[in-house]
């Protein structure tokens, strides 16, 4: 029997390593899937630390960084090959939270998907896996989405089967599992191109849980993520809000001014946002908080409160609040990756069997 190939990764734009994560959940859940990471490209020192604590490779070494995506040479000696690219490039550029300059972007975020096209257009590899943010669906972006299916078109990343270069979904975490509002899109290219009826969007997996059942048990969380009293009046007169009395714990939504009474929280963010409070149910008191680490960790999928009896899933090491907190705002919900590696991986495990050990559904 032919043995099959070992499915090599590069990681793009890491972060704390969201695909990673999700190929080594789906490689528990089904033993026969082989897969490697192969190297990894991160700037943030912060997110580095985070990576290089969670991720080693099969010898339990650390995975090569190389650093800042725009300088490497895919022709340098050192660089390996690769079957899959994956990564979430900027989304400030198109976020509404940003300055949705796209490719105008003043601090070149907006053009560092040409450097994922550069350096695959010489390694070739035989999957692109990218992600971003709603915005990049807006009609202002067109023209970025059309350069970026030209450049794949132009590479090979396309056949007469089927005429999109690019398959792309707008997919949220409520609908597989996950009580967050968290709207991304994911994109997908095929070297060869896609078959006749590709398509990007898992099956849904929703369930009963809401934001409250994402929250560390009594005790957990830090006494100084508490509001003060005089804090709390103070939201409640900026926001124009009566009352903090709830009877399960809600997400208020500073953005928006408001208390999101569906039980789900809101995107997680980057602290600097400062968008997003906990409001918590006590009998005769207003109890207002900061999310912890570990919530916002457990709302992209992945869990780190240890001693409670809970498989953890990552190390935080000792990095800071608002580090890890930017981590997690910038990072990709696990739970959801696994679901559209997953659902990629069924379509094409029989085409590419080479690749794919793999039984799947």
């Amino acid at each position: 029997m032919k043995k099959k190939k070992v499915l090599r990764v590069f990681e793009g734009f890491a972060g704390y390593g969201g695909g990673s994560f999700a190929l080594r959940r789906i490689k528990e859940q089904h033993p026969e899937f082989d897969y490697e990471i192969v190297g990894y490209s991160e700037l943030d020192k912060y997110a580095c630390e985070l990576y290089d604590l969670n991720h080693k490779d099969k010898d339990g070494n650390p995975i090569k960084n190389f650093g800042d995506i725009t300088l490497i040479d895919p022709y340098a000696p050192d660089f390996p090959d690769f079957d899959m690219f994956t990564g979430g490039f900027p989304c400030q550029p198109f976020s509404s939270a940003g300055m949705q300059k796209g490719v105008d972007d003043p601090y070149g975020r907006g053009t560092l998907f040409q450097h994922i096209m550069r350096i695959c257009e010489a390694k070739k590899p035989k999957y692109i896996l990218m992600e971003n943010v709603k915005g990049i669906l807006s009609s202002k972006f067109d023209s970025t989405r059309n350069q970026m299916e030209k450049m794949l078109e132009d590479m090979g990343y396309i056949s007469d089967e089927n005429p999109n270069a690019l398959s792309m979904a707008l997919l949220n975490s409520i609908d597989y599992g996950i009580a967050q509002n968290r709207e991304r899109v994911w994109m997908f290219a095929r070297y060869g191109g896609l078959p006749k009826k590709f398509n990007m969007i898992p099956d849904k997996k929703p369930n009963d849980l809401k934001m409250a059942d994402f929250l560390d048990p009594d005790g957990y969380v830090p006494k100084e993520l508490y509001l003060s009293d005089k804090q709390i009046e103070h939201l409640k007169e900026k926001h124009c809000i009566k009352d903090f009395k709830v009877d399960t714990a809600l997400c208020l939504d500073i953005y928006n001014k408001k208390i999101k009474y569906d039980g789900y929280s809101i995107t997680i963010t980057l602290p600097e946002h400062n968008s997003l409070r906990v409001i918590e149910p006590y009998k005769g008191k207003e109890i207002v908080r900061k999310m912890s680490v570990t919530e916002q960790f457990r709302l992209m999928g992945l869990e780190g409160l240890e001693n409670v009896g809970r498989k953890v899933d990552i190390k935080f090491g000792n990095q800071s609040y608002t580090q890890l907190s930017k981590r997690a705002g910038n990072g990709w919900d696990v739970n959801i990756v696994m679901n559209v590696m997953e659902n990629i991986f069924n379509q094409l495990k029989d085409v590419d069997s080479d690749l794919f050990n793999y039984k799947g559904e």
